[in-house]
């Protein structure tokens, strides 16, 4: 009888069910992102136990002052109190202008305006030109953490999203773990770390423009994009020679008619402009003095002479500076996405922007190009991915 029952039994095998694998790599997934957000944080967090403080901090505090106090007196008073309370003895030395071994010109400057608040007053208009910046620093610093730690916030924070989104944009071309390799070794870089580290406004900059490309050209929403788009110019004026560049390609690709993309291109000049007029900035030649001569003690005093020499020894010292930078391994890990076609576009955009701003101002700083480097890792990224792709449909 046992034989005879043994032998009805019917043994089914169930295969797997397409969900189930689903779930799984869904799973999968979220585990590799949320793996790497967590390394991306601690990054974030010893960025901000560990900044840079530089001294161009010192200026935009005195403008995000500006929001609720006009008497310079007051914010001189209130920003250097603030520098004694929250800044370490050693970086507060070379914010004070008494640090040894440092340019004759820059230890008298940095003395003068801790001193007097007219002569740190004279300083507001280069660096009112970064108003969206100085109003964001403003907003932070009424949560309680004060003007000192809202620009290390805001530098730290904008590190961490630069790198969420790298991610995010990467993860459309690469499987999970090679976009988790990929990213991490672009946010661990040095100019990128420094990026982050710096109590300036580039690295928010940056992060607003990255968010832009990914929103045009990957994303394809344009109006959102583009609105980002020229926001950055409010961030850092000389996004201006990307947005010019970023609406000529949209109207090469048809996406943008003529006229719009005149009319774009208008908004993004006259912004600067605008920017321009209402901080009382001092001038192109004050900026090729500052970053080519010395440090000026009284700005608003000043009488500039700079001619087209000065700029050809400029653009050759700059020329030193780029090639002994990050410059040339970041572009040719970018050359590597010409092999895909979704990222020509994007290279080539960053290309013309770094090629623009270099032509303008020939001073190298790797702060300024971080968008540059975003942009060839993904790049990089779309190109690896595509390779592996061909090698999986020839298998």
């Amino acid at each position: 009888m046992e034989a005879i029952l043994s032998s009805l039994t019917i043994t089914a095998q169930v295969p797997d069910s397409p969900f189930v694998v689903q779930r799984q790599d869904t799973k999968g997934r979220k585990l590799v992102f949320t793996l790497y957000a967590l390394i991306l944080f601690c990054c974030s967090i010893h960025l901000y136990r560990n900044p840079s403080y530089s001294m161009d901090s010192v200026q935009y505090m005195g403008n995000a002052l500006l929001m609720e106090e006009r008497d310079p007196a007051e914010i001189h008073r209130r920003v250097y109190d603030g520098l004694r309370r929250d800044v370490p003895n050693a970086a507060l030395k070379g914010l004070l202008g008494h640090n040894a071994g440092a340019p004759e010109d820059q230890s008298e400057s940095r003395q003068e305006r801790a001193a007097s608040s007219e002569r740190f007053a004279e300083f507001f208009p280069l660096f009112a030109i970064r108003p969206l910046y100085n109003q964001t620093l403003w907003v932070v610093s009424k949560t309680g953490i004060g003007l000192v730690q809202a620009g290390v916030a805001i530098s730290a924070g904008s590190y961490f999203l630069m790198g969420i989104l790298l991610f995010l944009w990467t993860r459309k071309y690469c499987d999970m773990c090679l976009t988790l390799a990929m990213s991490l070794l672009l946010m661990i870089s040095s100019p990128l770390m420094d990026l982050g580290r710096e109590t300036t406004s580039d690295a928010l900059a940056t992060f607003v423009a990255f968010a832009s490309l990914y929103l045009i050209f990957e994303t394809k929403w344009l109006a959102a994009g583009v609105t980002l788009l020229l926001a950055s110019i409010y961030f850092r004026t000389d996004f201006v020679v990307l947005a010019g560049p970023v609406i000529f390609a949209l109207w090469l690709e048809g996406r943008l008619d003529l006229w719009k993309a005149g009319a774009l291109s208008f908004v993004a000049v006259a912004s600067v402009m605008c920017i321009n007029h209402f901080a009382g900035d001092y001038g192109i030649r004050m900026l090729y003095y500052r970053n080519f001569i010395g440090v000026p003690i009284t700005p608003g005093e000043m009488t500039i002479q700079f001619s087209f020499r000065n700029y050809l020894a400029a653009f050759r010292s700059g020329v030193t500076l780029m090639a002994n930078s990050f410059f040339v391994p970041f572009l040719l890990l970018g050359t590597i996405g010409l092999a895909s076609r979704q990222t020509r576009v994007l290279f080539c955009l960053a290309l013309t922007y770094i090629a623009l701003h270099f032509l303008i101002l020939p001073n190298w700083q790797e702060r300024w190009v971080g968008l540059f480097y975003l942009s060839m890792g993904v790049c990089a990224a779309a190109a690896t991915g595509a390779v592996r792709n061909q090698r999986c449909d020839m298998v």
